[in-house]
């Protein structure tokens, strides 16, 4: 059987659907080969309900600041993976207030 393209197994599933399932988001760099890992239920607080297939043009690796090369993939959690796989968490969204000025004539 050929294999199916991966954008359009993502194209029909949201990070809704993904955080009601209890699936986690594997973001690569395909550049630096650096891998993060992340519960969509906490990329809903940053980002609106999106498809899958344009999740991963959003993110830009630490690494290398690339955000060209980002690949992502969909994991389904199992019993043993639990305590052992490295994830990403939200902690806390700040905000920063940064003034713009404007010269004007009295």
């Amino acid at each position: 059987m050929p294999e199916m393209n991966e954008a359009k197994k993502l194209r029909g599933w949201s990070l809704r659907n993904a955080a009601d399932a209890g699936q986690l988001l594997e973001v690569t760099c395909q550049f630096c080969k650096r891998t993060y890992r992340f519960f969509p239920r906490d990329l809903l607080q940053l980002t609106t309900d999106v498809s899958l297939d344009r999740l991963a043009s959003r993110f830009h690796c630490e690494r290398c600041d690339r955000g060209d090369y980002m690949s992502l993939k969909v994991l389904q959690l199992w019993g043993s993976e639990t305590g052992r796989l490295p994830v990403r968490r939200l902690v806390k969204v700040t905000t920063i207030k940064k003034p713009i000025w404007e010269d004007g004539v009295l």
